[in-house]
């Protein structure tokens, strides 16, 4: 059964914090853009590859991902339920 591991939701969100923490020290300090960046480019990786909808591929926002963890979700695009592990 296709499913979305709750790790990779985890890795999202620890990556977008990571992503403001690092802009906002970057607005001070130029350097720190350079790692907001390599950041945020980890993270269009993972939405890319894992934070998609097993069954059809279509996109799910990260909040919508950390709801569906604990609680029943299905798909806006093909209106399967969302399996995470």
């Amino acid at each position: 059964m296709k499913y979305i591991s709750g790790k990779d939701i985890n890795i999202g969100i620890i990556l977008v914090v990571l992503v403001v923490v690092t802009f906002v020290i970057g607005v001070t300090k130029w350097p720190f853009f350079i790692l907001s960046a390599t950041f945020l480019f980890s993270y269009i990786r993972i939405d890319k590859k894992r934070l998609r909808c097993p069954n059809c591929g279509g996109f799910e926002n990260l909040e919508r991902l950390l709801f569906a963890k604990k609680r029943n979700y299905h798909c806006r695009h093909c209106g399967e339920k969302i399996n995470i592990r």
